[in-house]
């Protein structure tokens, strides 16, 4: 992990930018969501790189119990554009409906999700999901769009867009 955040923060400084957080993606995000010798590895990496980056991850998950145990900044965040399980983590991609294509639904729960803290999950049930951050995943077709969307309906209706760190 160290390795990873130290080559990434290389490339970020050759753009003129930084490394303002961490979040592991993919198979690894999901796996930090329970996996304790995971997730401790990933908050050693971000340890020993920066204690001072925030570590974005699920609400609940053990990557932020321990990334907050050691200090560092944590952002629990919430996913616009992914169906949520009755316990509050992500559907696996595998799984028919874990994806949210329909516009609507994305702008709605985004709205939902910011201003009442909760998202309905495939089954129908509602779960809280208190978050700091808003996932809208860039390689959906028309994300810039519908990020656009989500933007104005976020503010319309009184959430103020900033940015985390």
């Amino acid at each position: 992990m160290a390795y990873q955040i130290g080559a990434l923060e290389v490339f970020a400084r050759a753009a003129g930018a930084r490394v303002a957080y961490v979040k592991p993606h993919g198979a690894l995000y999901n796996r930090v969501v329970r996996d304790e010798e995971q997730a401790r590895a990933v908050v050693d990496g971000v340890v020993l790189v920066d204690p001072a980056l925030p570590v974005l991850g699920l609400p609940g998950s053990r990557l932020l119990e321990l990334a907050g145990k050691a200090g560092l900044p944590v952002v629990p965040e919430a996913f616009a554009d992914r169906a949520y399980t009755d316990e509050g983590t992500l559907v696996p991609r595998p799984e028919e409906g874990s994806v949210v294509t329909d516009a609507e639904a994305v702008v709605a729960r985004s709205v939902g999700l910011a201003r009442r803290g909760e998202v309905d999950t495939l089954s129908g049930r509602r779960v809280g999901v208190r978050a700091r951050s808003l996932c809208l995943h860039g390689d959906t077709p028309g994300a810039v769009d519908l990020a656009r969307r989500v933007r104005t309906a976020l503010e319309t209706s009184g959430v103020r867009v900033e940015a985390f760190a």
